[in-house]
């Protein structure tokens, strides 16, 4: 090879078929996870096989220097990898930014396309998802590169490690000094898996310092293994495969990566071991049969294909019936088959490729990273443009769109406050000792932005303090988000402190029990006394400051999310056939415990009022989604920009009275 590197060693018959097995885990849990609640242990399984086949793949090399050595598996290692990846971004990131809607949950899609290029997918995911098994993950076409940037970092190591111990003479101390070195990065590897699973989940998942032993321990096997006979190896190999399937099975999210990672590492050890040193036997032929070694020469491709196809297919016609499932996977099988064939395999055999020189090598690679992740970008922002979803009109879908500026302009300030955000709306028109309005509440406080920017355009500041899941009044047993107790806090004694007699408070919030939340979760249960009394004493505290406290009644809520279900190419997904046409008298009902609670403290609190926007966005016998054509709701229960300016004239009228 160009750059001093001889042919890698000899190909070992059966880890296609090993391969298969783990993609395939990974497939069915993404198709439906309880058909295989651990299948995501396959890419664990992954990270061990790639730990030896790399390793493997350079033993019999020959350089004559480090930078050659280093050039030469890049060379591979780029080849390998980034051409599919490439395609895929591009490909995808297209058919997002035309299908999938505007919304919280997709503004970061194409930015993490982006961050794929660049082998950074699994920083972006940890800094914007926060979990692997988040919606926001679970909805984002581009979750899976999350295993590509630890390999790829973990390539930034391994030239430097393997180039050591291919130096050194077998059984001499510097080798084993070495290796002991590996074995001990490992060993500090697996206690940060341990440790941050309990104390930051989402970094052990994502990241390489709670990863390296599992490629670390592949990279072992290849290297302590080579003058190594495993006998008994039928045994082990029923042994560990029993081991690996169970783990498919029975791993749990809440234990993962430890000690849930364990198990099928150690079992994948095993099984490579047989397969390399213990002569295969029973289990090389059974990994070895045509379909699992197809499946297996194609599961890098496989694997970026599939979840692209779940994701696009949950955004659009769903993925809740058997036909729609067995859909998929043809798609995923042709998809991924179509790429191994004409992108994988040309690619990495293109001798015009491997005869560049070095630096015109990777500067190619280079610029060709910079225009796909530009390419994403650059669709990111023309999304409003060329988007096909409805929810990319955002005059009448996001509650957030600034009006144009009328005849008093008002300027908006947002500044990070704890677990949440202070907005300002400041009014040129604002009257000297003007009365304020101050919003203390959760994601329905933020979702009245439209509503509250027309407020102050008629001279009314207005002090906006909001965090997702963040009410001021409990009256369900909803676990607060970490930093509520302290955001809430804070917020309050601000209003305490800047508000004057005659000011009002306003105090929105998700009342009503959802049919279910946006992904599909349970509802809740009423709070006890002692929740709605601590509500009731941060609300004296308010009230002794001579303002008038407005509190929102609940609203009515939709069964499905309008956003989700607002095209010709989503409307007919099982997810959407609960629809949007609620009977008036089910909503009542369905509000009417959480009601009852806030009449309660409302009688106990004389200077409470009680604001209900349930007549104006209900008609006599039905709550619907739409009204003359436009959404009421963006998704189940925040209201849309057009629910916003159907309910200014009700709360201005509030503030007037």
């Amino acid at each position: 090879m160009a750059g001093g590197v001889g042919a890698r060693a000899g190909h070992i018959a059966g880890i296609d078929g090993l391969r298969a097995l783990a993609v395939l885990a990974v497939v069915v849990f993404h198709l439906d996870a309880r058909w295989l609640p651990g299948g995501f242990v396959g890419v664990d399984v992954f990270f061990v096989i790639s730990g030896f086949v790399v390793a493997h793949s350079v033993a019999g090399v020959r350089a004559r220097s480090f930078g050659a050595y280093c050039a030469g598996f890049y060379r591979r290692r780029f080849l390998r990898i980034l051409p599919a990846l490439y395609v895929y971004v591009l490909v995808v990131a297209l058919a997002g930014v035309l299908l999938l809607p505007t919304a919280e949950v997709t503004r970061f899609v194409e930015l993490t396309g982006a961050a794929a290029v660049f082998g950074l997918s699994n920083v972006a995911l940890l800094w914007k998802a926060g979990d692997y098994f988040a919606a926001a993950s679970d909805y984002n076409s581009f979750t899976q590169t999350w295993s590509l940037g630890v390999e790829e970092h973990y390539y930034l190591l391994f030239p430097a490690v393997s180039w050591w111990l291919m130096r050194r003479p077998q059984g001499g101390r510097a080798r084993w000094w070495g290796i002991g070195a590996v074995g001990l990065a490992c060993a500090v590897s697996l206690g940060a898996a341990w440790w941050f699973t309990q104390h930051w989940r989402a970094f052990a998942f994502f990241l390489l310092p709670a990863r390296l032993w599992e490629l670390g321990i592949g990279m072992l096997l290849r290297w302590l293994g080579e003058r190594v006979v495993v006998r008994g190896g039928a045994w082990w190999s029923g042994v560990a495969l029993a081991a690996l399937l169970l783990s498919f099975g029975v791993t749990r999210e809440d234990a993962f990566p430890w000690p849930g990672a364990l198990l099928p590492c150690v079992a994948t050890v095993v099984l490579l071991a047989v397969l390399w040193r213990g002569g295969g036997g029973w289990l090389a032929r059974v990994l070895g049969v045509g379909v699992l070694r197809w499946v297996g020469a194609i599961s890098y491709s496989l694997y970026l294909w599939h979840w692209g196809v779940v994701v696009l297919m949950r955004w659009t016609v769903g993925l809740d019936t058997l036909a729609l499932k067995a859909l998929a996977v043809g798609l995923m099988l042709a998809l991924g088959g179509a790429s191994y064939r004409w992108v994988e395999v040309p690619l990495r055999r293109d001798r015009r490729l491997m005869g560049l020189e070095t630096p015109a090598f990777f500067a190619g690679f280079a610029v060709v990273a910079v225009v796909v992740a530009a390419a994403c970008v650059g669709l990111l922002y023309a999304k409003p443009w060329i988007g096909l979803a409805a929810s990319n009109d955002a005059a009448v879908w996001n509650p957030a769109f600034v009006p144009a500026a009328g005849a008093c302009a008002v300027a908006r300030g947002t500044v990070d406050f704890g677990s949440g955000w202070r907005v300002t709306y400041r009014p040129a028109c604002a009257a000297a000792g003007a009365r304020r309005l101050f919003v203390v509440g959760d994601s329905h406080a933020g979702a009245y932005a439209l509503l509250l920017h027309e407020v102050a355009a008629r001279g009314m500041p207005v002090d906006l303090y909001t965090a997702g899941g963040c009410r001021v009044i409990d009256v369900d047993d909803a676990v607060l988000p970490p930093g509520c107790a302290a955001f809430r806090a804070r917020a309050l004694a601000e209003v305490r402190a800047a508000a004057r007699s005659g000011d009002v408070v306003f105090l929105p919030g998700l009342y009503t029990p959802l049919y279910r939340t946006l992904w599909d979760g349970a509802a809740l249960r009423d709070a006890g006394e002692a929740r709605i009394a601590e509500s009731e004493a941060r609300l004296r505290a308010v009230l002794g400051r001579g303002v008038t406290v407005i509190v929102e009644a609940p609203k009515p809520v939709m069964p499905t999310a309008l956003f989700r279900c607002a095209d010709w190419f989503n409307r007919g997904s099982g997810y959407c056939r609960p629809g949007w046409h609620v009977p008036r008298a089910e909503a009542e009902a369905r509000r009417r415990r959480p009601l009852a609670a806030l009449v309660a403290i409302r009688r106990d609190l004389p200077g409470v009022r009680l604001w209900d926007p349930l007549p104006v966005l209900c008609g006599a016998r039905f709550c619907d989604g739409y009204r003359d054509g436009k959404p009421i709701y963006y998704d189940a229960h925040h209201l849309s920009a057009a629910g916003n300016r159907l309910l200014v004239p009700a709360f201005l009228g509030v503030l007037g009275r």
